[in-house]
């Protein structure tokens, strides 16, 4: 099972990105987070830094996880892609309440059996991102068939973390091209996160 106790929250968060590392040190005071939502279903976002921002924190439904109790950190490597370069996402979950939830994990191996320790985002990950251009027109994943593996679930323990990650290597789906230089916006489980994207010409 992918969870670690509370008191190795920062060790764990910060192994997760290089990226991450100053905005993760700020997740073990208290004073900087965010409220709990009102409701299960609303979810609030914090930004850390100062332009650009290459990371934000806030709560949200987790599989079962419920919004109250359940915080993600979501941190990108840069705003800004050049020919050839990735953008790769790092998320870390958090369960702050006081009894254990189920998210879903995909299998270590032969299913069943234990769950992955790496979590993945994209369309077969226990979270999804999207990358939609300036006019809310999806170019990533798109319609393309995927053939995801066999996911199950596990638990997380409470004041235990799990971290994931996720890559896009700028190529519209289905194909070898690289998608239009411009503005574009990168959004991680369905709104819950945004993050302005330029894909440059150079």
């Amino acid at each position: 099972m992918a969870a670690t106790r509370s008191c190795r929250w920062a060790s764990v968060s910060a192994a997760a990105s290089a990226v991450s590392g100053l905005v993760l040190a700020a997740l073990v005071l208290p004073a900087v987070l965010p409220a709990a939502a009102s409701s299960k279903h609303a979810t609030t976002t914090t930004h850390h830094s100062s332009a650009p921002k290459l990371d934000a924190l806030g709560h949200l439904k987790f599989w079962e996880c419920p919004t109250k109790t359940t915080q993600m950190l979501v941190t990108v490597n840069t705003l800004t892609l050049h020919p050839g370069s990735t953008l790769d996402i790092t998320f870390i979950v958090k369960n702050t309440g006081s009894s254990s939830c189920n998210y879903t994990a995909p299998y270590a191996g032969v299913a069943p059996g234990p769950t992955s320790t790496t979590l993945q985002a994209g369309p077969c990950g226990s979270i999804g991102f999207e990358i939609a251009t300036s006019r809310g027109h999806q170019v990533w994943p798109g319609p393309e068939l995927v053939n995801c593996p066999a996911l199950g679930f596990a638990q997380l323990a409470p004041g235990a973390t799990v971290t994931g990650t996720g890559t896009w290597n700028q190529d519209v789906p289905n194909t070898d091209r690289r998608v239009s230089p411009g503005k574009y916006t990168l959004i991680v489980d369905n709104k819950t996160f945004k993050f302005p994207i330029r894909v440059s010409s150079s």
